[in-house]
């Protein structure tokens, strides 16, 4: 990893950021000068490139670090090269957490308000000193796989990842009263550091299976745990945002569609998660350790949220839902390697399900959010490294809570503490609560009660389902092998909403939905097509919505002159889903198949 651009020397990282940390009284300083701009010019305060050079000039002038901007950069164009690279989306900071981004956002608070005298400066200058030092432990909690190109230094992922605990310990033990922790455990860095919106999607894969292969397990289930805890949260925020944005219930059916379409990469690395977690909760179950099973159950619980019915009740969709073609199938017509290891996770999943349903019934309960205390259902926030930054911009007031960290945002309260959790509350409704924002917007971002019961009560439903769905079954009707028995024939075809096309002659004759070709390969690079080909004038993608509309609904249907590879192409991505039209007895095919769902 990181190849591109060369291994990165882990042990001169660790070095300089403990440089950093030995010095850190004469850095803060610099800092707070760089803050006491009140009187410069409105361009200077927004100014993200020069407030960037002026802050780390901090840390570079006053540790004497020649070598720390080429050592930073080095590092930060690793993460990029690896495939992590964040994509320009607007409206919306798609970066890790950065001190120059929350600069501006501080200093924009106090141009509404009013600005800090030098005590007020001094304590963001240590906020902001801390946010440096995590970003660059992000970064380098990346690089636990490299190769040491000097042959120093910690030699295995275990050990480096021991080295970082060893710093981000030493920077909290550094901070001063009142300075939030924001992470305390460094194997959370990891799922934070793969938070941002990217073009390449193979890469998370490779980090899921070092975690999963050479870490030892403890280390790899704390970072898996996490990394579903953060892509469940994410997700049911996603849907609350789709809810409040259109006015429609959580159950509505354009809400299903739009998410089950569009996040195939985080059902896939949701799926691949819980499979660990769900191995545990079993050895769990039988080894009878209570706390272990709840703390497991939780996260489990957490990770499913997003769609209950489509992870415990259609596994059988689940599996489409999560196929991504260019990552999953090669250039041969078969899988790749990564998207055999996919299978056989999905099929694990599948038996492990079946398996441990009727235990998860039973804990659940313990995860009832009660209100006036604090449910991870209800808390609401856009990337994972958004609620560091609230966090973060929090601390621009002397009272604001610190016995919280990132960690406890996603914690279950199974043990009933009541005080604890109603604090918690307190500190997630209070990170918006801050004097420059009007109040009818920070109502709007209040901590959605209702909406953590709504997302409950979905998941108490899915449980308690008995007996199977009816599943449709997709036939392909070769183009150069067309069916004409009857039987076959009285199968629909899929009607031309479910093909989007940006080939005008395939649109202009009804067989498709127009789509811009740039869009088109976007939603293809993204995973939200089953098949997607190339035709003479453009390209033809089939949706995933046909899964829910019309498979999830028990209808078979028919499809019509798809191109052999195609053809082959959706086999793979729709296994169990798909039979070709002329490799069956059409009068043995069934009208649909049963999904028997987890047994009771």
């Amino acid at each position: 990893m990181g190849a591109d651009s060369g291994p990165v020397p882990f042990p001169a990282n660790v070095e300089l950021l403990r440089r950093f940390l030995t010095h850190r009284d004469e850095i803060v300083e610099s800092i707070e000068a760089v803050l006491n701009a009140q009187r410069k010019p409105m361009a200077y305060l927004q100014d993200h490139a020069r407030l960037s050079r002026d802050f780390e000039a901090c840390f570079l002038a006053r540790t004497a670090a020649t070598a720390g901007h080429r050592l930073r950069g080095h590092l930060e164009e690793a993460h990029w090269a690896a495939g992590f690279r964040p994509r320009p989306v607007s409206d919306l900071h798609n970066d890790l957490i950065h001190p120059a981004e929350m600069m501006i956002r501080a200093f924009y608070c106090w141009q509404q308000t009013r600005w800090p005298g030098r005590n007020g400066r001094l304590h963001y200058a240590h906020t902001l000193f801390n946010l440096y030092v995590l970003r660059w432990l992000q970064f380098l909690s990346m690089r636990l796989w490299d190769e040491d190109p000097n042959g120093e230094g910690p030699s295995s992922a275990t050990e480096r990842l021991s080295e970082i605990q060893a710093v981000l310990d030493a920077l909290w033990r550094s901070s001063p009263a009142g300075q939030p922790a924001l992470v305390r455990d460094a194997r959370w860095l990891v799922p934070l550091a793969q938070s941002l919106i990217t073009d390449e999607l193979a890469p998370y894969f490779e980090v899921a299976w070092h975690v999963a292969e050479t870490l030892p397990e403890a280390d790899a289930l704390e970072i898996q745990k996490a990394h579903v805890r953060l892509i469940g949260g994410h997700l049911t925020s996603q849907i609350r945002y789709y809810c409040s944005k259109d006015s429609v219930p959580i159950h509505d059916p354009s809400v299903l569609l739009r998410t089950r379409a569009s996040n195939a990469l985080d059902f896939a690395l949701l799926v691949q998660g819980l499979v660990a977690l769900l191995r545990a909760y079993d050895r769990a179950l039988q080894s009878g350790e209570e706390p272990m099973r709840l703390r497991l159950a939780g996260a489990i619980g957490q990770g499913i949220s997003a769609d209950p019915e489509l992870f415990l009740n259609r596994i059988d969709l689940l599996r489409a839902y999560t196929m991504i073609e260019h990552v999953f199938l090669d250039a041969d017509g078969g899988y790749s390697p990564t998207g055999h290891r996919h299978c056989k996770l999905l099929q694990e999943y599948g038996a492990l399900m079946d398996r441990l349903i009727r235990p998860l019934r039973d804990d659940f309960p313990r995860f009832r959010p009660v209100d006036g205390r604090c449910s991870p259902y209800g808390v609401i926030f856009g990337l994972p490294t958004h609620l560091i930054e609230h966090m973060a911009l929090k601390a621009v007031e002397h009272d604001a809570e610190t016995r919280f960290s990132l960690e406890d945002v996603f914690e279950d309260d199974v043990l009933g503490d009541g005080d604890r959790s109603a604090a918690k509350l307190a500190w997630v409704n209070g990170w918006r609560n801050l004097p420059h924002i009007a109040p009818q917007v920070r109502r709007l971002y209040d901590y959605p009660h209702p909406f953590a019961e709504e997302v409950y009560g979905r998941m108490e439903s899915e449980l308690e389902r008995r007996g199977g769905s009816k599943t449709g079954r997709l036939l392909i009707v070769s183009s150069d092998d067309p069916q004409t028995d009857a039987n076959v024939s009285a199968i629909p075809e899929l009607p031309a909403r479910c093909f989007a096309s940006s080939d005008r002659q395939i649109v202009a004759a009804h067989q498709a939905e127009p789509s811009d070709r740039a869009e088109l390969l976007a939603g293809r690079r993204e995973g939200h097509f089953l098949v997607s080909y190339e035709t003479p004038g453009g390209w033809v993608a089939l949706k995933k919505d046909l899964l829910t509309e019309v498979l999830g609904a028990g209808r078979d249907a028919r499809m019509v002159g798809l191109p052999r590879d195609a053809a082959q192409v959706l086999r793979l991505m729709a296994a169990g889903l798909v039979i070709p039209g002329n490799a069956a007895d059409p009068a043995s095919l069934p009208s649909s198949i049963e999904n028997p769902g987890p047994g009771d």
